[in-house]
Formats: C-alpha cells, structure tokens, sequence
C-alpha cells in the first residue's frame, strides 16, 4: 500500500485527511453544511485514501489550522500551538513510533478487572475509547489511575466529556460479565494498535463509518445516495454496517439481549418514547415483569419530550448496535 508523505496534495485529497483527523461527530457536522457534489467527492476521497504519514496529517492539519479562527475545529485538532497535545503526532512531527502505548514498571499485584489499562498512556487511552458509548466510557475510566481518567476525561469534546461524567458519578456495580467482555474488546483492540502501527495508519473506510455513525439521517441518506452512484459495492459494504434504531426488531434474542445490557436505562426510557409500538413491546416482553413495567410505567410518565433528545437516545442505541455489528456479535432474523 501506498504512503501519502507530502502535503502537495489536491484540496479534496486534503479535505479528506483532515475530516479523518476530526472527531466524529464534528466531521458529521462539516458534512452537514456540504451540497451533495461535495459530499460525494470527499466521500470518495475518504474511502480511497493510502496510509496517510504522521508528518503528512501533521502539516495538512497545521495548514488548516493557520488559514481558521473556529474554535472547535482548533480545539479538536489540538489547541492554538501547532499540534501541542495532538494525538495524531507529537510536536516537531515525531515518529509514529513515538505513539506506541507505554507500560512503565511491571507492576505486580491482585488482578482487578481492566487492569493492563492502567499501564497505557493517557493519549493512547484516549484513541482506544474516546469514540465509544459514553457509558463504556464511564466504565473504563471508573477502572483507571485518577491521574490517568482525569486526563482522558480532559481531552473528550464538552459534550462527551458532560455526558461521561454523569454516567460515571451514576455508575452503579457493572457485572462482571459485561467487565471481562470489554475486556476482551480493548485487549483485542490494544494489540491490532501495536502490531499494525493503528496510531500511523488510518483506514478509510472503518473512519467514514464512525462519521456517518455521529451524522443525521439526511447527511447520512446524502453520502450513500452518493456513493450508490459511484461506487454501489462500496455503498452496499458500508450499507450493511449502518443499522438504524428499528433494526432492533430484526435482530435475534440473544443479540438484542446483548444491546440492552450495554444500553443507559434513561436512554431505552427516551427511545422508546419515540419507538414504533411492535418494537417497543418486543422489548417489553424480552424483559422480565418487574423491569418491563417500571420500564413501561417511565416511559408513559416522561410527557411532552422534544424529538431532539429521542432522537440522541435512539442514536445512543444505534450506536452500540453498529459496534457489536462490527465486532460480528449481531445476528439477524
């Protein structure tokens, strides 16, 4: 595979580079302001894309950096000095090798759950979970050094940030379960960092998912509409990875068993506020009496509720249904 080591690049090509190097849902929101010529352009340029260098990332975001004055978009990339801080590369444009997780000392002891995580550096940390469900989040920094969560909690955007840190101080026992599954994940997913050199190489396509996972429905219509035209292969993979909320009827038992253990129970109460009635009683029944009741009895009692917050629950939910797709855990009907 190719290596994209200059930055005398075409600006769509750039484009599509920094939108990678953005959160999520900040990416989702650039989109959002796109027309659709442009979308599909940069749509394709993302999923294109060769192993892109540090130092590459490094001087296309620093370009954009000194050409903007939007405080979000620097604060995502890194603050006001060049990259001080980024996660993408250290300052002075170090090499990839330099954001390989650390494990200082041995470190003896009882084993606790989540214990290899206290000997990651905060950084690496942070791009093993930072785009997780902000419950897992919670989770995996309640299992942390404080130094070390104080720091990762510092470095999610604001909104995250607020949403994990009332997760955390309203984090109740997590079974153990649920604690040796994620385990699991991020051991899995700590290792494929290591030997594939993930803090230095960005897959294309696996970025434009997680973007499309934090847009709207119309920006997300937009891409694969898109996509379809130009490449319907590619539209069909990428198709098959975006479920949306309803899909929860078209899953398994024993998948939707696995989803609502991973679902915030004020975030099930909102979305089924706003869910079609043959999949809410679907959930009602799969439940045992006692939760199915107090279940229902929220969710009648909640009231006049904006759309916009069912809409972020029901998008909470999707979100964990489309990790557990990805890691192959989801069957369907």
């Amino acid at each position: 595979m190719s290596t994209i080591s200059s930055v005398n690049l075409p600006p769509k090509q750039k484009t599509a580079i920094l939108l990678m190097s953005l959160p999520p849902e900040l990416s989702a929101q650039v989109f959002k302001e796109l027309g659709p010529e442009e979308v599909q352009a940069i749509t394709m340029e993302i999923s294109k894309l060769p192993q892109i260098s540090p130092e590459a990332r490094a001087q296309v975001i620093q370009e954009f950096l000194e050409q903007t004055n939007h405080p979000g978009m620097r604060e995502a990339l890194g603050g006001g000095s060049p990259l001080s801080g980024s996660v993408m590369t250290e300052p002075g444009g170090g090499s990839s090798h330099s954001m390989a997780p650390t494990f200082p000392g041995g470190g003896g002891g009882a084993k606790r759950p989540l214990d290899f995580m206290r000997r990651v550096d905060p950084r690496q940390l942070l791009q093993l979970i930072r785009r997780e469900h902000p419950q897992t989040i919670a989770v995996v920094l309640s299992y942390l050094q404080p130094s070390q969560a104080s720091t990762v909690l510092g470095d999610l955007t604001p909104q995250v940030q607020t949403e994990v840190a009332r997760r955390l101080a309203e984090l109740r026992k997590v079974s153990p379960e649920i604690l040796a599954e994620l385990e699991k994940v991020l051991e899995i997913r700590l290792h494929q960092a290591l030997e594939e050199g993930a803090y230095s190489h960005t897959d294309g396509k696996e970025t434009l998912l997680e973007i499309l996972n934090q847009a709207d429905r119309n920006t997300e219509e937009r891409v694969l509409t898109g996509l379809t035209q130009k490449s319907p292969h590619l539209a069909s993979d990428i198709k098959t990875k975006l479920c949306d909320f309803e899909d929860l009827n078209n899953i398994d038992d024993s998948s939707l068993q696995q989803v609502l253990r991973l679902t915030d129970f004020r975030d099930l109460v909102l979305a089924l506020k706003g869910a079609n009635r043959e999949l809410a009683e679907r959930i009602y029944r799969f439940l045992s009496p006692e939760v199915a009741r107090a279940l229902r009895e929220d969710v009648e009692s909640l009231g006049q509720v904006p759309w916009e917050e069912i809409k972020q629950a029901q998008q909470q939910i999707r979100n964990i249904l489309r990790g557990l797709v990805t890691l192959g855990k989801i069957k369907f009907k």
